[in-house]
């Protein structure tokens, strides 16, 4: 099924390490949470495909390693 940039879809990304600062500022969209240690856990919500490969392209740009991407349901419903 392809969404469309209506969709909004809650993700959890886990990158190793900790998060500079400025590589928080990149993902105003997401919140840290709890992880284990030597890794960074990010919750938000994404609107679309285009966006989320914008996002990895972030993470990619960054220099960051992503260990983990999933789907994850909205806290809302």
């Amino acid at each position: 099924m392809t969404r469309t940039p209506h969709d909004r879809v809650r993700y959890e990304f886990i990158v190793r390490g900790a998060l500079s600062e400025r590589a928080m500022a990149a993902f105003p969209e997401l919140t840290a949470t709890a992880a284990p240690i030597g890794f960074t856990q990010l919750t938000g919500t994404v609107s679309g495909d285009q966006e989320l490969r914008a996002m990895l392209a972030r993470f990619d740009a960054l220099g960051l390693t992503l260990v983990e991407m999933r789907q994850v349901p909205d806290s809302d419903g």
